[in-house]
């Protein structure tokens, strides 16, 4: 509930209070039941979901019930009588007051529990989705080479025998990639990443990914500039590996053939900063906000293969080391990929 909202129903909350007080207070001859309608108001506090705004309602009732006991100067037939029902009325009231912030509490509990359990089940499909995409196509590879290994096993020559096999053998490794991204991403979301923290080379890091990455994509141009780095930083070498291999790996799948892929470095305010820009088909705005969730892929990428996981990992292992992954995009424009890495590590 918005907070205007709100407020206009504390205020039409007070104002019933005052109007039940003022018929308590003309009312010579005390009658229970006026003092008991002080707990009207309080039943309509759970329209209120701000928790000093229920307060204060409370607080009103109890004080109006109180001050009704001296203006006018009471005139009862019985003392006894009169301060039992004011006691019950202010006891009432408090209790509804319990009631009321009680279940909002479970209603709001309840509310984020099927969001949670919505979400979950929306990872869970997407999880599905992917898994059955990713592994049909290297499946239906390996189950086709083998067929034209057993239906032509009399002619076959050796060249074409390892020539097939090769193509298995790739298969096998892009699913094996991906069970560890899974598996990866898994640890990530139960926080069971573990660091193995030693120096490293981080310009040299990058520069090896660089030059690997320019060997396996030869039609793109991957230019890096990282003089601006810190010679060293504390880290994990495998999973730092993972990260800007990833960013890089993306930069380059996500552009056309021939484009140029720019890589650079330096340092900000304690960070070193790694900077991966293409100028390939860009991020929708509206993937932007969703980009680094578990087996989330950006609208346009369906014509790409990808698990939806690497970046969640990316932003995982980064958090684990105390930094952070920002990204700026124009759709059909590239994208820009900035990782932040402390060049103290925090302490655990």
């Amino acid at each position: 509930m918005k907070a205007g909202i709100g407020l206009r129903w504390f205020f039409l909350i007070v104002t019933v209070e005052l109007a039940i007080f003022f018929l308590d207070v003309f009312i010579v001859e005390d009658d229970v039941s006026i003092g008991f309608l002080y707990t009207l108001p309080t039943l309509m506090g759970f329209f209120v979901k701000d928790r000093v705004l229920q307060a204060t309602i409370v607080g009103i009732a109890v004080v109006l019930i109180v001050a009704g006991c001296f203006i006018p100067p009471p005139v009862r037939d019985d003392l006894l009588v009169f301060t039992a029902n004011r006691f019950l009325s202010v006891a009432t009231v408090v209790i509804t007051g319990i009631m009321v912030s009680v279940r909002v509490t479970l209603a709001q509990t309840l509310a984020d529990a099927l969001v949670s359990e919505k979400n979950a089940s929306a990872t869970q499909r997407a999880f599905v989705s992917m898994i059955s995409h990713e592994f049909r196509m290297p499946l239906a590879v390996i189950e086709a080479e083998a067929n034209q290994l057993i239906e032509n096993k009399n002619q076959i020559t050796p060249e074409e025998i390892a020539r097939r096999a090769g193509v298995v053998r790739e298969s096998v490794t892009r699913m094996v990639a991906l069970i560890e991204a899974v598996l990866y991403s898994s640890r990530a979301q139960e926080n069971k990443i573990a660091l193995h923290v030693e120096s490293v080379d981080l310009r040299a890091l990058i520069r090896d990914l660089c030059r690997q990455r320019a060997q396996t994509a030869p039609s793109y141009l991957i230019e890096s500039e990282l003089s601006g780095l810190p010679v060293v930083i504390r880290g994990d070498r495998n999973l730092l590996t993972y990260v800007f291999d990833n960013i890089i790996a993306n930069a380059v799948k996500y552009s056309e053939k021939g484009s140029t892929v720019a890589v650079t470095g330096s340092s900000e305010g304690g960070f070193a900063v790694v900077a991966v820009q293409d100028w390939g088909i860009g991020i929708p705005a509206d993937d932007q906000g969703k980009l680094f969730e578990p087996y989330f892929r950006a609208s346009n990428a369906a014509g790409f293969r990808g698990s939806g996981v690497g970046l969640y990992i990316v932003r995982s292992v980064v958090r684990l080391h105390g930094g952070r992954v920002a990204v700026t995009s124009k759709l059909g424009r590239g994208s820009v990929f900035k990782v932040y890495l402390p060049l103290q590590l925090p302490s655990p």
